[in-house]
């Protein structure tokens, strides 16, 4: 097997999972594919009701598929993946190599490549497999970095107004950030029930994670700050050490502080809750050049946050909760 071109710069080699009803191939794919450097398999699945759940779990780079699966085929799949959470994927199945149209079919949903599977062994074609997977995989990798990052801050009754707030963004809205003050062991179990119930990614934040498009981040509330940074290869997760003057963990100080320095690349939301948590973070920003949003006094449950905001000068728009994500993105002139 061809060395091919070297890893993408970020380091990490290119997740891939790989989606067949036959596990025979799925297990001989996996070792094929385990051994190019530039590649890695992180989770395989035999129908796309696996799949599905699998790439939530595993949020892999890109997908290998078969067309020929049970319950509903490759094609279906495909449209449904390329409308809910986009990504490279490279058609690999016996039936583009004697049926043009159902090749051209997936082309036109979206699908990188389509590479006959062969009926036996064939070092060409897993050459071309591995190859279109490093090329397809850093481009898409490339593509999910995002110019812009969302911060949010909130406490009480910040857990009704997050779900409403989510449920505002489409699927490749630039990555969030959340600090709500809450114990630990209810943030893990709030990202999970997230996660379910919005299109977006969620999960909890943690060191040095990068920031693609379509995820959100929950600070956790342990003994580390959750802040963020920005370098070339975008937005990603800085943890850092709790500040002995630091009243709260998640701070939403420290988080909005900490994007200070690019604040022109960044939309912060101050949510319902108690204190002035954020409120001289969202100044900074907004003097740095951000843009900023307050949830309303009267879709608030506490009116602290936002209101202190608003006190300082901090906040550029007031909104309810039921548009404060489309009010910013269109600020940032993100909207859809």
């Amino acid at each position: 097997m061809s060395d091919g071109p070297a890893a993408p710069e970020h380091g990490a080699p290119i997740k891939v999972m790989v989606v067949d009803d036959s596990a025979t191939m799925r297990t001989w794919l996996s070792i094929v594919i385990d051994k190019d450097p530039r590649l890695t398999v992180v989770a395989h699945a035999a129908n796309a009701i696996e799949a599905r759940d699998l790439i939530k779990e595993t949020n892999p780079d890109i997908l290998t598929l078969d067309l020929e699966m049970p319950e509903m085929n490759g094609i279906d799949f495909l449209a449904h993946l390329m409308r809910l959470r986009p990504m490279p994927v490279i058609v690999f199945s016996g039936l583009v190599a004697d049926q043009s149209e159902v090749a051209t079919a997936a082309l036109k949903l979206g699908a990188y490549a389509c590479i006959p599977k062969p009926v036996s062994p064939d070092d060409n074609a897993l050459d071309l497999l591995c190859d279109s997977l490093a090329t397809a995989g850093a481009q898409g990798l490339r593509a999910t970095i995002s110019e812009n990052v969302i911060l949010v801050g909130a406490s009480t009754g910040g857990v009704a107004a997050i779900e409403h707030l989510l449920a505002q963004f489409p699927r490749q809205s630039p990555p969030i950030v959340i600090a709500q003050h809450m114990p630990q062991r209810f943030l893990e179990s709030f990202a999970s029930r997230l996660d379910r119930f919005v299109s977006l990614d969620v999960q909890l934040a943690r060191a040095g994670a990068v920031l693609k498009n379509g995820s959100v981040h929950l600070a956790p509330g342990q003994t580390r700050q959750t802040c963020v940074g920005w370098s070339d290869k975008g937005w990603h997760i800085d943890m850092q050490d709790r500040a002995d003057d630091d009243a709260f963990c998640p701070s939403v100080d420290r988080l909005f502080h900490s994007a200070v320095p690019w604040a022109s690349r960044v939309g912060a939301l101050l949510l319902t809750g108690l204190g002035n948590d954020g409120a001289h973070g969202m100044l900074a920003l907004l003097n740095g050049g951000a843009r900023t949003v307050g949830q309303s006094q009267n879709s608030c449950v506490v009116y602290g946050k936002p209101g202190a905001a608003r006190a300082l000068g901090a906040v550029e728009d007031e909104v309810d909760i039921a548009v404060a994500g489309r009010t910013l993105l269109q600020m940032m002139e993100l909207a859809q």
